[in-house]
């Protein structure tokens, strides 16, 4: 099986125990964070993880690359483009490990990923694949139509289209043109993953999950799990009420690797609800730590392979 995460990787700095005005160097960004994990939760012998982007030709994109490799992505569609450099942003948490995000991302040349049709063509042949409403954003109307396009292709074959909705309102000219784009990758995705957040604000309305979960059933989304920001997680086959961490050091990531969670015991036959339980159970640990992703001994334990 080939499972395909799309979208923009970055550079991560993240505050460092070791002084209070320095940082670590990391990888990150909303796909990439969510494919390290599949690539962890998901048995190698079976499941391929790729990461499809682009990246620049400079040393920064190299170590990107090199530490994608490390974690057993296959980097065969990450594109290389002379001149240009990855996006970089710093997290800054507060003191109940809520986090902030300051953005660098003029030279990252993500943007014109699909300009081109042959990306989206290659992509077709994937088993599964599965992107966000920030790789929907930094494209260009092109982009986002064959983006939306594929994922259609695949959805209407049996296969997995998964789409988390991951609204950064700055990436967008204004809220309405998110909610048109936002629509039909709804519509067009088999697995949809928002936070109700996340719908409340795409849609100028608030609702419970409940009721976003009709709402979005109608759209055509065979899977629908609706987080609530550590509360309950509500699906088509009901709700599940999991324990919050007491006290969470940095939030960065969590949302990405529930749904790394959820995705990957859903692809090796967990029901939903289970499915749900074990990415909650991803995602209460990797708040304990500093950054979007942890290292694979801090969830050896939780590992499937």
């Amino acid at each position: 099986m080939t499972l395909a995460a799309i979208g923009e990787p970055m550079i991560e700095l993240a505050r460092s125990l070791s002084g209070p005005l320095t940082y670590d160097r990391r990888i990150g960004g909303d796909t990439l964070n969510t494919s390290v994990y599949l690539a962890r939760l998901l048995n190698p012998r079976t499941a391929r993880v790729q990461y499809v982007t682009r990246l620049g030709d400079d040393p920064l994109s190299d170590w990107m690359i090199e530490s994608f490799e490390n974690e057993g992505i296959d980097c065969r569609h990450i594109a290389r483009v002379p001149g240009r450099r990855p996006g970089l942003y710093i997290i800054d948490t507060d003191d109940t490990g809520e986090r902030s995000f300051s953005y660098w991302r003029g030279e990252a040349p993500v943007r014109q990923m699909f300009e081109a049709p042959e990306l989206a063509e290659t992509l077709a042949s994937s088993d599964a694949i599965f992107t966000s409403g920030i790789t929907l954003a930094v494209l260009g109307e092109t982009g986002r139509k064959r983006l939306i396009e594929l994922m259609r292709r695949l959805k209407s074959s049996g296969r997995l289209a998964a789409f988390d909705t991951n609204y950064r309102p700055r990436l967008w000219a204004d809220r309405s043109e998110a909610a048109q784009w936002m629509q039909q990758a709804i519509a067009a995705a088999s697995h949809v993953l928002p936070s109700s957040d996340d719908l409340d604000a795409i849609f100028a309305r608030t609702q419970s999950a409940e009721e976003w979960i009709g709402e979005l059933s109608a759209l055509g989304p065979e899977e629908i799990v609706v987080k609530t920001g550590g509360g309950p997680v509500f699906t088509k086959q009901g709700s599940v009420m999991l324990d919050r961490v007491a006290q969470p050091r940095d939030t960065t990531g969590a949302g990405d690797s529930f749904n790394a969670g959820y995705l990957a015991a859903r692809l090796n036959g967990a029901s939903v609800l289970d499915s749900v339980r074990k990415a909650h159970a991803l995602a209460s640990r990797v708040i304990q730590y500093p950054g979007a992703v942890i290292a694979r001994d801090a969830m050896a334990d939780l590992l499937q392979n």
